[in-house]
């Protein structure tokens, strides 16, 4: 089977799970965005407990459970759902308009952004931070977790608009900083990505 059919098994399998505990769910409406997720955090969160390299290898190993463990498949996706939506729940706070942001803070976290997306390095610490929040036990949205914990490191490092921040942007003085937050979020409850979307489950 090939990947894209592998790929457009398991997003049935987790359209199932969702639809099966959430009674007002509606895979051909927009809800059908909140699958996308789930897979994607899926694929992530495999990546991280199997030590695989590349995400797009997933579905790959994934085509034997699918095929010869069903029935171990179903186990585990039970489980892993439960946990995906417990953190969705705590972890991810819908928002149904742009929220206003004080002009100052505004401008700081464009500037963190475009600082963040020209710093290779950087989207190279997103993978580490990734990996410490699963080992951590996150489940849900943890590249966009890993982005905004990062993203509030550089804007607290970057006032001044004449400031130069390369010297205050040593990558692993970022990740000596997130490894204490990140061990403290098991102790936390509140949202940590806030999403803009238009989708009759989350109205």
């Amino acid at each position: 089977m090939s990947i894209l059919a592998l790929r457009g098994k398991i997003l049935s399998i987790l359209t199932m799970k969702l639809k099966a505990r959430i009674p007002q769910f509606a895979p051909e409406s927009m809800d059908h965005d909140m699958v996308l997720f789930a897979y994607k955090d899926l694929v992530t969160w495999l990546k991280v407990k199997w030590g695989m390299d590349e995400s797009y290898l997933i579905p790959g190993r994934l085509n034997r459970y699918v095929f010869e463990k069903r029935d171990e498949l179903d186990a585990f996706l039970n489980f892993w759902v439960d946990s995906w939506l417990e953190k969705w729940t705590e972890r991810v706070k819908i928002l149904h308009k742009k929220p206003k942001i004080p002009k100052p803070n505004a401008e700081r976290l464009g500037r963190a952004n475009r600082i963040y997306r020209k710093r290779k390095n950087l989207k190279e610490l997103e993978e580490m931070v990734v990996r410490k929040l699963i080992n951590n036990g996150e489940v849900c949205m943890t590249k966009e977790i890993a982005k905004n914990l990062i993203l509030e490191e550089i804007t607290k490092r970057v006032r001044g608009k004449d400031e130069k921040p390369e010297a205050n942007l040593n990558p692993l003085d970022i990740l000596s900083n997130l490894t204490s937050r990140i061990s403290r979020l098991p102790n936390e409850k509140g949202p940590l990505v806030f999403l803009k979307v238009k989708s009759r489950l989350f109205e």
